[in-house]
């Protein structure tokens, strides 16, 4: 139930809606830790399928490539999320090999044409923030780092005394990167 003001009306700003509600300002408005507000990720998503048919894997890349590697959504955002934008009407699918291949709908040009102010600004911010890294991708790093760590304590390689000059080496990796 949403809180009333004095004449009767919510207090909670309303937005137009459309088939999925609305996002809390673009990519980096959402709650917790997500990089990507799912609202501001369908719109996009929604404006890199307009531009032209796209598979999955291509839409994930083309993320990737807008943020300079420093964000890539996993399949298990996308592929739902373009399952849902297909039943909404917005995009159509047809099978190309073993993949699908998404297109625009007429349906999902409209919508596009009435979120075009809010995609603008979305994409803009986008590109403020990839702008700032000046080209340079970290996220490639930062995956490579995730992977290099993972892969060496289930292999099984570092005892006790590696595995604490790890820990040491993120410390103080950690403490530099704050210290920047």
């Amino acid at each position: 139930m949403s809180a009333r003001n004095d004449d009767g009306h919510s207090r909670h700003r309303r937005g137009r809606g459309g088939p999925f509600g609305r996002h809390r300002g673009g990519p980096f408005g959402g709650r917790g830790p997500r990089m990507f507000d799912s609202g501001a990720l369908r719109l996009v998503v929604l404006g890199l399928i307009a531009e032209e048919p796209r598979h999955g894997y291509d839409i994930i890349k083309a993320l990737e490539a807008k943020f300079q590697g420093a964000y890539s959504p996993s399949p298990g955002a996308i592929y739902p999320m373009l399952q849902m934008l297909e039943e909404a009407d917005l995009v159509v699918s047809e099978a190309d090999g073993n993949k699908r291949l998404f297109s625009i709908t007429d349906q999902g040009k409209t919508y596009l044409e009435e979120s075009a102010a809010e995609l603008e600004r979305i994409n803009a911010q986008i590109q403020h923030v990839a702008g700032r890294m000046g080209g340079v991708a970290i996220g490639d790093e930062l995956r490579s780092l995730r992977w290099t760590v993972h892969s060496r304590m289930r292999s099984g390689e570092w005892n006790a005394d590696k595995t604490e000059k790890a820990r040491e080496i993120l410390k103080s990796a950690r403490r530099d990167l704050e210290d920047l």
